[in-house]
């Protein structure tokens, strides 16, 4: 029989329930402290009434994606209790495995833990948990255009900023529901692979290109953390397309400018946890479980 480790879990939604959930079912036990779902029914679970009650003594601590949103404190779903990070990293000095896990850890938040001593990892730069969150990324961003316009995918015409993990999965899955698709990038190489793929390439050097492109779409999805869109390009873009941001801050778009311009503008961050929450676990955990499994910990 492997041993039963004591896990604590500080923060977090239902992706975090379906980490806990996989964690007790092999008989460890969990400490949770401010999860932002319930978890009656479920043995194994303590519900701890502090962060240093169920982080003192336990094996590893496990913490939100994102962790932080403000670098000092974690990211809790209740407005009512506030964890420093500081205070998380000084409790878990103090027990024999200092280890904490979570997801989009700052630099900031990387020094803090090597000055207390402790070994922490950050899940989300796993390359296996970003293909597989692509997923529900796209799958998230095609339903929000679906609830968000006033016509069927198939025929209509779309323009999608980036081929990278998700843009490949979403520019396929909106080709199979019959739509349009174009889709933009900057390289050579990668333009003809969007061209190979079947899809109408866009060179995002060519202003022309690009305006043409965006005028005849219907809705335009980006996954490109750099600005495309600069308002020398929305000025003269005379069409009104729906406009989803799914990529990380800055985005692809002047948003002031768009806006000015009274462009339909949806940000769509942390797709996974919110369209598909337990899928989005599963995800977590199995990336949790490799970190844990390749320190001896087999859980």
């Amino acid at each position: 029989m492997s041993k039963r480790y004591i896990f604590s879990v500080i923060g977090g939604d239902c992706r975090q329930l379906t980490v806990i959930k996989n964690l007790i079912r092999p008989g460890h036990r969990v400490r949770i402290f401010s999860l932002g779902v319930p978890t009656e029914g479920l043995s194994g679970v303590e519900m701890a009434a502090s962060a240093e009650k169920a982080i003192t003594g336990s094996d590893a601590v496990l913490l939100p994606l994102p962790v932080s949103r403000d670098g000092k404190t974690v990211n809790l779903t209740s407005q009512a209790d506030i964890v420093k990070i500081e205070d998380v990293f000084k409790i878990t000095s103090r027990n024999e495995h200092p280890l904490v896990i979570g997801g989009l850890i700052s630099d900031g938040i990387l020094n803090t833990a090597k000055s207390h001593g402790i070994e922490i990892i950050d899940f989300y730069k796993s390359e296996g948990l970003q293909q597989k969150n692509a997923l529900p990324s796209a799958e998230g961003a095609i339903m929000i255009a679906m609830e968000n316009t006033d016509s069927v995918i198939e025929g209509m015409n779309v323009l999608v900023c980036g081929y990278g993990r998700i843009g490949k999965i979403l520019a396929s899955k909106l080709r199979l529901l019959g739509a349009s698709v174009s889709v933009a990038a900057r390289r050579d190489e990668v333009l003809c692979e969007i061209a190979m793929s079947g899809f109408s390439p866009v060179d995002i050097r060519s202003a022309e290109q690009l305006i043409h492109t965006a005028q005849s779409a219907k809705v335009i999805f980006n996954t490109v953390p750099g600005q495309i869109f600069t308002r020398q390009i929305l000025g003269d873009i005379d069409s009104d397309p729906l406009y989803i941001e799914i990529a990380s801050n800055p985005g692809g778009i002047d948003v002031q400018f768009a806006k000015s311009l009274g462009m339909r503008i949806i940000f769509a961050p942390s797709l996974p946890g919110k369209y598909a929450p337990t899928s989005a676990g599963e995800y977590i955990f199995e990336t949790v479980k490799d970190i844990l499994d390749k320190r001896g910990m087999n859980i």
